[in-house]
């Protein structure tokens, strides 16, 4: 197996390529979050982060729950499944 056809255990799905199908599906999801259910974008982005970084990620469902990172990184009231202290609160 060559290096590019390991697949990315550590990308949100909207870094993978053949992923894009659902990737445009959490998109149009975000999308539809009134601004009363989001995070601001900052702290959107720290969140990715500390998910990016954290060895539940798998081609963008965390391990630890099974939810998409990049859906539940935007919500409020939303945090971390290891303990609210790996997210700040948004």
């Amino acid at each position: 197996m060559t290096a590019s056809a390991v697949p990315c255990v550590r990308c949100l799905l909207s870094e993978l390529p053949d992923e894009k199908a659902l990737a445009e599906i959490l998109r149009e999801r975000l999308a539809q979050l009134s601004p009363e259910e989001r995070v601001p974008e900052a702290v959107r982005q720290r969140r990715l982060d500390v998910c990016r970084a954290c060895g539940r990620l798998n081609r963008g469902t965390c391990t630890a729950c099974g939810c998409y990172v990049e859906l539940r990184a935007a919500r409020r009231g939303r945090s971390c499944p290891e303990g609210p202290e790996k997210w700040e609160k948004g």
